[in-house]
């Protein structure tokens, strides 16, 4: 019974996509015959049809080609968790594919799609950071390292921007306390992104604010010696003259 009703299913999808499979099919006939869905990039027939390969002939040469293209058709129709979850079925269960490592690449870009603005929650821009770096790992001379390299950097320069973004809330509402922790957060965990030199001041900024002005002194020496060529020290010589007079008129008083 239960053989009847995957034939059933198999032949049911077939034809709904336009393909008539025979009886002596094989799984590269029906493999192909899904693959070429997927190259005029009718995805949403494609996934039909890579299914029926992977419930027909689960063990079959092209079971893993099929896994990786129907979680490809996911990740090309925006569907980028299906597509997660899919890519991830090949690289736990098919694991000596040769088509792991592009399968663990396409995870980590599902993950990055899924990345949203810094003022939002960062789950998957953390997942997407992970699967990314797992990638290199595994696979330290894959043509596609230098690209997940810079999208490891692109995702850390989102929270970091996030993190800053925090200080400078607290700040504003004279938490001063937690705008500090929020600024070492980035210059600790994100000191190599370009949100660094700015949290830097802010920190500066806030030291000043509270009267911390010789904590002040000392990370404006920092900044100077960790970031000699940042934008923003026209902003820190401003900071600096403040700190010089406010100098003097302790010492006039």
């Amino acid at each position: 019974m239960k053989y009847f009703v995957l034939i059933l299913v198999t032949f049911s999808l077939f034809y709904c996509s336009g393909n008539k499979p025979t009886p002596e099919w094989t799984a590269k006939d029906y493999y192909h015959a899904a693959k070429e869905k997927y190259d005029d990039e009718s995805y949403f027939e494609a996934v039909n049809d890579f299914t029926v390969v992977l419930l027909r002939f689960a063990g079959s040469s092209v079971a893993d080609s099929a896994q990786y293209y129907m979680a490809d058709s996911h990740y090309e129709m925006g569907d980028y968790l299906i597509g997660a979850v899919e890519f991830e079925k090949l690289i736990n269960d098919m694991n000596r594919s040769p088509l792991v490592p592009q399968a663990q690449l396409r995870l980590a870009q599902c993950y990055y799609e899924l990345s949203p603005r810094a003022a939002l929650d960062q789950e998957y821009t953390e997942k997407a950071i992970k699967e990314y770096q797992y990638f290199i790992e595994e696979n330290p001379t894959h043509p596609k390292k230098e690209q997940a390299e810079k999208r490891i950097n692109e995702l850390r320069n989102k929270l970091a921007e996030k993190e800053y973004n925090n200080a400078e809330i607290y700040r504003k509402m004279k938490e001063f306390d937690a705008a500090i922790i929020y600024y070492d957060q980035v210059l600790t965990k994100y000191y190599d992104t370009e949100w660094a030199d700015d949290a830097l001041l802010g920190k500066i900024h806030t030291l000043i604010e509270t009267e911390n002005f010789d904590q002040a002194q000392l990370e404006i020496s920092k900044f100077e010696q960790q970031f000699p060529s940042s934008e923003l020290m026209e902003n820190l010589k401003e900071y600096k003259t403040q700190l010089s007079q406010i100098e003097d008129e302790i010492v006039h008083e």
